[in-house]
C-alpha cells in the first residue's frame, strides 16, 4: 500500500512540475544522460563513465594476476621507444591529411576515453634509462629514472587468476559529447551559466571561464615557466582539454558552437526557459558532433567510408579494450608535427614571438600546459586547417620524445598479450 501511495505521489509531482510555466514544453524527446547510463536497454551500464575496458584476449600479467610485466621479461620502454620511433620529421601525410584533423583526433579520443586517473594505493612501473642517454641521462650516470604510476583499476579484479585486474575508463565510451559538456550531471552544471541555455563564459563571452576548482581540470605546471594556477586553464567537458593550445582550441570552437546555437534559438525562440534552449542545442551539438566523426573526419583518416548503420544492436559493448587504448593515440601521435603555423584572417603565416625573434610556428615542445591566454584560437585554427600532418608511420617528431617518453608500460599495466596473437589471428 505504502508504495502504491509513493507511485502515486511521483506521477502526480512529475505532472504538476511539468505543468509549471516554461517547465521544458518543448522537450519532447528522453534528454540523454552525461554518464553513458542507459543507452543500452539490456546491459544499462555498458559504455558509462568508470565501465572496466572490455577484453578482446586474455590478460598477460607476470604472475597472471595484476603484476605488471617488467624487465628482462619485455623490452626496456626507452630503448624501444629510440628503437621504434626516431626517424626523420617532415614527411607529409600519404592522404593529405591537415593538422587540424590530426587534433580533432585527439579530441575525439578525449570524448570516448580517458585512463589517466591514478591507481590508489599507488603504483610505480618506473622507466630506467639507459647510461648515456642523450635526452635524459647525457651525463651517463645510469641512474635516472622516470617516474610512471599505474592507472585506476575495477577494486574487485586482480586478486586472483580467474579474475585478473581490469582498468576503467572514467568518460563514457560513447560518442556523446562527453568532451564538451562533461562525464556527468554535475560536471555538465558546473559548465552552464544558467541564463540563455549557454555554457559559461569569460569576459566577452568568446572563451569559456577560467577555472575555479568546482570542475576537475587537470593543471600540470608549465614545464617552460614552472607557472601554475588557474591562469589559462578553462573550465571545459574534458579534464584534459587544456593540455596544449592546439587542442584547446578545438575545446573552444564547440564551446563556441554550443552558445551560438543558443542564442539563435533563443532569438527564435523568446519563450523558451533556460533548460529547453540548452538541451535543444546540446542535442543538435552532440548530432553534429557525431556526423563530422563518422560521416567526414573517420572516412578521411582511414582512407575508406564507415559501413551503413544497420540499427540498434543490444548487445554489442560500446566499451573500448585494452588495444585500442595502448594504439590509438600512438597512431596519432605519429602524425603530429613539431610545430604549427598561425594564419590570420587574411590567410597571411604569422610569425611567433621568441627569445631569439620571430618564429615561424608554434613549438610543440613548448606549448604544453603553457599559462598564456587563448587569445589566437583563430589564427591557430587557420594555420591547422592549412597545414598537412607528419607521415603515418612508425616515426614521432623529436618534441614528443622527451617528456612524453615511455609509452609501452600502457601495454604493461594493461596486461596486453601484445601484438603477436593479433598478427597470428590475421593469418
Amino acid at each position: 500500500m505504502e508504495m502504491l501511495v509513493s507511485c502515486i505521489f511521483v506521477l502526480l509531482l512529475t505532472k504538476w512540475v511539468r505543468s509549471l510555466p516554461g517547465a521544458q514544453k518543448s522537450i519532447s524527446w528522453e534528454v540523454q544522460r552525461y554518464d553513458g547510463w542507459y543507452n543500452n536497454l539490456v546491459h544499462h551500464r555498458h559504455g558509462s563513465a568508470g565501465a572496466r575496458l572490455l577484453r578482446l584476449l586474455p590478460a598477460n600479467y607476470a604472475d597472471g594476476v595484476y603484476q605488471a610485466l617488467q624487465e628482462p621479461r619485455v623490452p626496456n620502454a626507452r630503448q624501444l621507444s629510440n628503437a621504434v620511433a626516431r626517424g626523420p620529421s617532415g614527411l607529409p601525410s600519404r592522404r593529405n591529411t591537415t593538422v587540424l584533423a590530426v587534433f580533432f583526433g585527439f579530441y575525439v579520443l578525449l570524448d570516448i576515453l580517458e585512463v589517466e586517473k591514478p591507481g590508489c594505493p599507488a603504483e610505480f612501473l618506473n622507466i630506467h634509462v639507459p647510461s648515456g642517454d642523450f635526452v635524459f641521462d647525457p651525463a651517463g650516470t645510469g641512474e635516472v629514472v622516470l617516474p610512471f604510476q599505474r592507472i585506476h583499476w575495477v577494486m574487485d579484479t586482480g586478486q586472483s587468476p580467474n579474475s585478473p585486474r581490469e582498468q576503467t575508463n572514467e568518460v563514457t565510451g560513447w560518442l556523446d559529447g562527453s568532451s564538451i559538456y562533461g562525464p556527468s550531471h554535475s560536471w555538465s552544471d558546473a559548465l552552464r551559466s544558467f541564463s540563455g541555455g549557454k555554457l559559461a563564459s569569460g569576459p566577452g563571452g568568446r572563451l569559456p571561464r577560467e577555472t575555479d576548482g568546482k570542475v576537475p581540470m587537470w593543471k600540470a605546471l608549465d614545464p617552460s615557466t614552472g607557472q601554475g594556477g588557474p591562469q589559462g586553464i578553462y573550465d571545459l567537458g574534458s579534464a584534459w582539454g587544456n593540455e596544449n593550445p592546439f587542442l584547446q582550441a578545438e575545446s573552444i570552437t564547440w564551446f563556441r558552437y554550443h552558445n551560438h546555437l543558443a542564442t539563435a534559438l533563443a532569438k527564435a525562440h523568446p519563450t523558451w526557459p533556460d533548460e529547453d534552449l540548452f538541451q535543444h542545442a546540446r542535442k543538435w551539438v552532440i548530432a553534429t558532433f557525431q556526423s563530422i566523426v563518422l560521416y567526414e573526419w573517420l572516412p578521411t583518416l582511414l582512407g575508406r567510408s564507415v559501413p551503413e548503420y544497420k540499427g540498434y544492436q543490444q548487445h554489442l559493448d560500446p566499451s573500448l579494450s585494452p588495444e585500442f587504448v595502448a594504439a590509438a593515440g600512438q597512431f596519432l601521435a605519429t602524425m603530429v608535427p613539431p610545430g604549427v603555423y598561425k594564419r590570420d584572417s587574411s590567410c597571411q603565416f604569422q610569425g611567433v614571438p621568441g627569445p631569439g625573434g620571430p618564429f615561424p610556428a608554434v613549438r610543440l615542445c613548448n606549448s604544453y600546459w603553457r599559462r598564456e591566454q587563448a587569445e589566437d584560437v583563430d589564427n591557430l585554427l587557420l594555420g591547422m586547417s592549412s597545414q598537412i600532418a607528419e607521415r603515418e608511420d612508425n616515426i614521432v617528431v623529436e618534441d614528443l620524445q622527451g617528456p612524453t617518453e615511455g609509452r609501452c608500460p600502457v601495454c604493461q599495466q594493461h596486461g596486453w598479450a601484445g601484438a603477436a596473437p593479433w598478427r597470428h589471428a590475421g593469418d
